[in-house]
C-alpha cells in the first residue's frame, strides 16, 4: 500500500511542464506561418527573447558542472548538501536562488523583495529567481510588472547526457498573485473550467528563516505534515487523544520507522487484523500512550488480540495539493519538552499560514522524540474548507 506524506513540489512543477507542453502542440487553430508572415531572417521578439534566455541558463550551468558531475558520479544529486552547494553557486554569482522544497533561505532574497514591493505599488520592474530541483537542473522565473499586472516566463533546466539543456519555456499573464507579509511570493496561473492536472498555484519563500525553526521542522514536524491526518489540526494531549486517527498515523509512522509502506494491499472492502505488537510497537515509538487508551481510540479484537484495520478507499480518499508545514517560532519548556508554533503554508489556496498550531515534542535520549500535545490558534477564516477527509470507521460494512 502506497501512503504518500506530503505533496513532491519537483513532481508537481514536471507535471505541469509537462502538461503545458501537450496543450501547446496539441491545440487547433492557427499556426504562426498562418497569422503573418515575418520578413526574410527576421525573429519573432518572444523567440530572440526564449533564445536569450536559454543561453544565459546553460551557461550558468556550465559554471557548476563540477558539483554536478561529482554529484552524479557518486549518486548525491538529491541530497541537501549537492542542492544546497548548487543554491550557493547561484548566490555567489549574484542571483536569487531556493531549493524546490523552500527548506533553505532564498540567496540574494532582497532583490526579489524589492521587485514585489515595486510590482505592489503599481511600479514598473522586472526580477528573476531560480529554484533548484534535486536532479541538478533548475526552474527559472523571470518577471515583469507593469501596473500590478505580472508577466512571467517560466523555463526549466535539465542535465541530458551531462550537458544542460533548457526544454521547457512558457510565458503567461499572472491570472493573480500576492506577496505577503511574511513573505511568501504566491503565482497563479489560470486554468480552464474543467482542468483536471494540478493547480495553477505555486509560492516561493522570500523573507529568510531562523534556521534553528528549519531544523525543528525537518525533524519533529515534516515526517508527519499535514497530508493523510489530522495530528496538527486538531486538539488534543496526553489525557485526551480521542481526537486523534490513529490508523492515519500508523501508515505514516510504520514508514518512518521502516522506510516503506505497510504491509497491507489497500483496495475496496479490504480489511486486515494487525497484530497488537505491531501497532502498539509503531504508535507507541511516538506517543506516551498505553493500551487501554490505544483501544478506546481504535477497533480492537480482544479475541485475536490485534487491530481491525481498513486502508483508505475511493470513499475516503484524501485532497491532493494540501498545505506543508513550517515552523516559525519555538520555545524551550521546563520539563524538557519543545513547544512549536507550526503554520500551514498552502499553496492552492495561495496562503501562508492556513492554519497554526501549537505542537508540543519530547526528544528522548536514545535520539528519538514523542509528541506531546496539539492546541490549534487559529484558521484561516476565508478558507471554505480543509483539506483532510476523516477516515471511515464502519469497517465490517465496507469489508
Amino acid at each position: 500500500m502506497k501512503v504518500v506524506r506530503r505533496n513532491s513540489r519537483k513532481k508537481r512543477l514536471l507535471i505541469i511542464a509537462m502538461a503545458l507542453i501537450a496543450a501547446v502542440y496539441g491545440q487547433c487553430g492557427c499556426s504562426k506561418s498562418e497569422s503573418g508572415v515575418k520578413p526574410a531572417g527576421e525573429k519573432p521578439a518572444e523567440d530572440n527573447r526564449e533564445e536569450e534566455i536559454s543561453g544565459e541558463s546553460e551557461k550558468l550551468a556550465e559554471g557548476y558542472r563540477d558539483i554536478y558531475e561529482q554529484a552524479a558520479g557518486n549518486e548525491s544529486l538529491k541530497t541537501a548538501e549537492t542542492i544546497q552547494r548548487i543554491r550557493d553557486y547561484f548566490g555567489e554569482a549574484g542571483y536569487a536562488a531556493v531549493d524546490v522544497e523552500n527548506q533553505m533561505d532564498m540567496t540574494n532574497y532582497g532583490q526579489v523583495d524589492a521587485f514585489c514591493r515595486s510590482a505592489q505599488n503599481g511600479e514598473t520592474a522586472r526580477g528573476e529567481f531560480f529554484v533548484i530541483l534535486d536532479d541538478g537542473g533548475f526552474v527559472r522565473y523571470d518577471m515583469t510588472a507593469v501596473d500590478s499586472v505580472l508577466q512571467v516566463t517560466v523555463s526549466t533546466l535539465k542535465w541530458e547526457d551531462d550537458e544542460p539543456q533548457v526544454y521547457y519555456y512558457h510565458e503567461f499573464t499572472a491570472h493573480s498573485w500576492k506577496y505577503t507579509d511574511k513573505g511568501y511570493l504566491f503565482i497563479e496561473e489560470y486554468r480552464m473550467p474543467g482542468y483536471d492536472g494540478p493547480p495553477g498555484q505555486i509560492g516561493y519563500r522570500v523573507k529568510p528563516l531562523d534556521e534553528t525553526c528549519r531544523e525543528l521542522n525537518r525533524k519533529y514536524v515534516c515526517p508527519v505534515g499535514y497530508e493523510g491526518n489530522n495530528m496538527l489540526i486538531t486538539d488534543w494531549d496526553g489525557q485526551d487523544y480521542s481526537a486523534l486517527e490513529f490508523y492515519d498515523l500508523y501508515e505514516i509512522l510504520y514508514y518512518r520507522d521502516y522506510g516503506e509502506y505497510v504491509p497491507y494491499e489497500a483496495y475496496e472492502g479490504a480489511q486486515y487484523e494487525v497484530p497488537a505488537a505491531e501497532f502498539e510497537g509503531v504508535i507507541q515509538n511516538y506517543f506516551q500512550i498505553d493500551h487501554n487508551q490505544l483501544v478506546a481510540n481504535t477497533t480492537y479484537n480482544e479475541e485475536t488480540q490485534s487491530y481491525t484495520y481498513r486502508p483508505r478507499g475511493l470513499e475516503d480518499a484524501q485532497t491532493p495539493y494540501g498545505p506543508y508545514p513550517e515552523v516559525t517560532g519555538y520555545e524551550e519548556q521546563p520539563d524538557g519538552t519543545i513547544k512549536l508554533l507550526v503554520e500551514a503554508v498552502w499553496e492552492a489556496e495561495m496562503v501562508d499560514c492556513a492554519v497554526s498550531g501549537e505542537l508540543t515534542v519530547r526528544p528522548l535520549e536514545n535520539g528519538g522524540y514523542q509528541y506531546v500535545s496539539n492546541q490549534v490558534v487559529s484558521w484561516d477564516e476565508a478558507l471554505e474548507e480543509g483539506w483532510y477527509s476523516p477516515r471511515l470507521t464502519e469497517l465490517s460494512s465496507l469489508a
